[in-house]
């Protein structure tokens, strides 16, 4: 009995220091989940923003067609 005293004796902190860094892990996890859909959903707002205002001004065409190799003239 005293053996296995002493065996939960030294399991107990390890089994703590497990537990809280899963706890750690799992909130960590939890505050960069938002962070990283906020810049999905506000990259995806620039895009449209840039689509609508190629719209506007008429030249989408020239935006979806980037030529860098001087091709298409």
């Amino acid at each position: 009995m005293d053996k296995l005293s002493e065996l939960l004796k030294e399991a107990k902190p390890l089994y703590q220091k497990r537990q809280r860094t899963k706890a750690i892990t799992k909130l960590t996890l939890l505050a960069c989940i938002p962070v990283f859909l906020f810049i999905s959903v506000y990259e995806v707002c620039l895009e449209g923003n840039n689509v609508y205002m190629a719209l506007s001004y008429g030249n989408y065409e020239a935006q979806l067609l980037s030529d860098e190799f001087n091709l298409l003239k």
